[in-house]
Parts: structure tokens; sequence; C-alpha cells
């Protein structure tokens, strides 16, 4: 496949300072070195540290025996589709289901993306260009933090780059049925994959709808599209009855976190730098946030065709995310996730404007870039290590009466964390082992979490209390019990207060 457009003519920095030979080999094996680079970046530590909320109910799903029962539990307490849940569900009867190995499944879908996308920068992309888009991939803070999280975020960004490559594939090549059975099949998957890659598909039929302005060319092109569009609605008719009861269960199940205007703000620059860092990281954060943007703006600078790709890959995509963000109220960076190819593409052909006008500009940007992203790994904050939940758990194990004890959770989304780790006795517990049972059914509030009067009624009949009590992620305030306290753990942020209810 022929570039779309030609490298400018002039000797650049890079022909100055590498010979050709070493200059070929490098692009040749751009895969390799984006592969290298992303994982040397990877934070390997964290890949063992404590399932949290979301991943302890990833890892319940892989105990289900049938598919049946795995969707309707994704169905009760998910917003997202099934696809990665099912994955990681056949993944866990070879690899099982320990914290690596769920997250072996994240890292292996990210690092196949990065592999995908150098790929495919190298034939759209110039040299230079491809280069600095398949490292700024390799190296994006927002897909490094979720090669390590049991979610579906990797997955997504690999299913987005597939669906990105098949729709420039369709664009180019209309008529061919490859090109709309290719389409048709990485734009199903990925919308049972997320939600908010409806954005990325409505983005594309604008851009067809567009296409079809030409009289000469309309018939063609609306036969085209429709076949892609019936194999779509084919594959994700099935859940359709799932996805109306996790909307009509979400506003019970969601809570704005929002600090208003100013998190859409931030969210609107964080394809490549994902969430916001607090205290010192936040410079670097910003630093690196402004010096990527500035070179997704210079593609502006370029010729048709290469700005063409990211106006279909970035462009219109981000405008749909922002509306749909802010018509849903939410505000997060997972949400960009969908971006993040087209953002790594975008950046590589700004470097490539730049460097025909301003090759100065476009290095000390890319440098800019690079030392930010590097700073934000020195800066940030380690995460929680391991073993907290097991020792909390063990503790419980040890001394809980089956028929007399009850373990409350707060906040009470905390359950499935402590049935992960627990593997003690079986004993009675209060919290949101269901999310649409617990604050849907029962009508409790998500972020207020459990109140003292809400409990107590649970209490009668029983001799003692275990509580858990987490502040890993939420500010909850804590639960006080008008009980005599007789036992008290602690594991970091974690606790574990145990009431005699007797006395």
């Amino acid at each position: 496949m022929q570039h779309d457009q030609r490298a400018p003519s002039h000797s650049t920095v890079l022909a100055a300072l590498i010979p050709a030979s070493a200059r070929r080999a490098l692009v040749r094996l751009l895969p390799l070195w984006a592969l290298l680079l992303s994982l040397c970046l990877v934070a390997y530590p964290d890949l063992a540290r404590d399932l949290w909320t979301d991943e302890a109910y990833t890892a319940s799903y892989t105990t289900h025996p049938t598919l049946f029962t795995l969707l309707e539990d994704v169905r009760k307490n998910e917003e997202t589709p099934p696809l990665y849940f099912v994955g990681v569900w056949l993944w866990s009867y070879a690899f099982g289901s320990s914290e690596i190995a769920l997250r072996a499944f994240s890292l292996l879908a990210g690092v196949a993306a990065v592999l995908g996308l150098s790929i495919f920068a190298r034939r759209r992309l110039p040299a230079e260009g491809a280069v600095i888009a398949a490292l700024t991939m390799a190296a994006a803070p927002l897909l490094q933090r979720y090669l390590v999280e049991a979610r579906g975020y990797s997955l997504t960004v690999l299913l987005t780059l597939l669906c990105v490559v098949a729709f420039e594939q369709l664009y180019q090549r209309p008529t061919s049925r490859r090109a709309q059975l290719f389409y048709a099949l990485s734009a199903a998957t990925l919308f049972l994959t997320s939600y908010f890659s409806a954005a990325l598909l409505a983005a594309h039929w604008m851009i067809w709808l567009f296409g079809l302005r030409q009289p000469a060319e309309r018939r063609q092109r609306l036969l085209a599209w429709l076949p892609p569009q019936a194999i779509i609605a084919v594959c994700v008719l099935p859940w359709l009855p799932a996805l109306r009861y996790q909307m009509l269960v979400s506003p019970a199940v969601t809570a704005s976190w929002s600090s208003g205007l100013r998190d859409y703000y931030y969210l609107s620059f964080g394809s490549l730098m994902g969430s916001v860092i607090p205290g010192v990281g936040f410079i670097a954060w910003l630093l690196g946030a402004a010096a990527g943007f500035s070179l997704m703006l210079a593609t502006t600078m370029n010729g048709r065709a290469q700005g063409g790709l990211v106006l279909r890959t970035l462009a219109v995509p981000a405008a749909m995310l922002m509306g749909m963000v802010a018509a849903l109220d939410v505000v997060a960076a997972r949400y960009l996730i969908v971006l993040l190819p087209g953002s790594a593409l975008a950046v590589g052909a700004g470097f490539v404007a730049l460097r025909a006008q301003r090759p100065w500009l476009g290095w000390a940007l890319v440098v800019l870039l690079a030392c930010s992203i590097l700073g934000t790994r020195l800066i940030a904050e380690p995460e929680d290590g391991a073993g907290a939940w097991a020792r909390i758990s063990a503790q419980v194990a040890s001394n809980a009466d089956p028929e007399h004890d009850l373990v409350i959770f707060h906040p009470p989304w905390d359950q499935r964390i402590f049935e992960y780790y627990y593997r003690g006795p079986q004993v009675d517990m209060a919290g949101a082992h269901h999310y649409d049972d617990f604050y849907y059914v029962e009508g409790h509030l998500l972020r207020q979490t459990w109140t003292t009067n809400e409990v107590l009624p649970l209490l009668v009949g029983r001799r003692r209390v275990w509580l858990v009590y987490d502040q890993l992620h939420h500010q909850v305030p804590p639960l006080r019990l008008p009980y005599q306290q007789v036992g008290h753990w602690s594991e970091g942020r974690l606790e574990l207060f145990l009431y005699d209810l007797a006395h």
C-alpha cells in the first residue's frame, strides 16, 4: 500500500543523524521496537496487586459453569457489553483466575494493539510519522494504565484499531465483499465490548453519509454500506434485551463523580495522557497533554490525504464521544480509550506536518511529550500492594461463627472482593453482591452507601458482626455501630471491625 503523502524531499534531522540502512531497519522492525518499549513501561508489580471492585466482578464471572449464567450475571451487574467477560471466562479455563492470570489477558490484548497500530502506521504514514505514532501508542499512559487491569479497556483498544483499519479499507474499496465483512465483524465485536464505541460507529455513519453527496457515487456507496450494517444488527440483536435492562437500571447504579466543567476540559486533552495526576504530577500531565494535543492540531498543516486519515480516525469520533459523555453526564478517562489509536496516528501525522515547515518545533513537542510521559511514571504514587484483602479475609475465616455471625461491607460494592479472597466456612454477608438487586430493587443510594439505620435491622438475631471498611477508592464516611467493639485489624486503608451484640 502506498503512503498517503510522500515525505518531503529535503534532508531531515533523522536522515542527518542515522544512515539510510539503519533507518530502513528501524522502520522495518518498527512493530518490534514498539512492542519492546511497551513491555519496558509495564508496571509489572501491579499485575499481582489486590483486585479492586470492578476487577473482582470480572473474577467472579469466571466461576460460572455455563455461558448462560455468565451472561445473566453480567446483565445484572455491568453497564458494559459481555464480550470481554466471555473472553476472560474462556481464558480462565486455560490460565486460571489469579490476579496475574486475569490481568495477563488485558496485557496480551494491549500489546497486540501496539503491534497492530505499528503495522498500520507504517503503511499509512511516512517513515518518521509511523515511528512517532507507534512509539506514542506504546508509551501512552492511557494504555499503560489498563494493561494491568482485569477489565475490558485494553481489548477495546485492540478492537477499536481493527475497526479503524476495517473502515479505512471499506472507505477505499467500498465494493469489496471482504472489506464489507471485515468492517461488519470488527464493528459488531467492538460494540459488544464497549458501548462507548457507539461514538466511533456513529462517526463512521456521518463520514459515509457525507460521502453520498456526490450523485455519481451515491448509489454504489449506499449499497456498499447497507450489508455491513445488516450483519452488525444481526450480531447485536440478541443482546438488545439485556442492554435495555442495563439502561433501565443505570440511573440507580451510576453516580457522577464529576467536579463540573473543569473535568470535561481535562477529559478533552486526555486521549494520550489519561487521568489527571494530582499534586506535582499535574504539571507533567499538563505538559504532556499540551504537547500531544499540539501535535494532533498540526495535522491541519498537512495535505488532504493524511488530514483525511486523522479526520476519520480521531476528529469526528472525538466530537461524537465528547457529545456522548456530556449527554450522559459521565467523566472518566477510560471512555477515551476508543480515541487512542486515532490519537497516536494524529501525533505521527502532526509531526510529519511540522517537520516540513518547522522541524525544530516538531522535535521539541515530541521530546516534551516523551519527557512528560516519563515524568508521570516517576512521580505517580504506587498502587496499593498485594495481600491486604487476603489477610483481612483470613482473619474472618479463622474466627467466624457460621450460624451467628454476619459480615457487612462498607462500602457495599466491595463484597465480591471479599468473596474472591475468602477461604473460610460459609457465612452470611450483607452488601451489593448484585448491583441491580441492592441499588435498583432495594433502593440503596450508590454515593451514600450504608447508613446505620439501614444496617441495624439486619443485625436482629446475630451475636457478632464483622464490618469490613474500605477507603481504597472512594471517600465513604465510617459506619459506626452502637455495640461493643471487641476486635480491630488494619491493613493500610482497609480495616476490619468485630462487634459483640450481646453487650
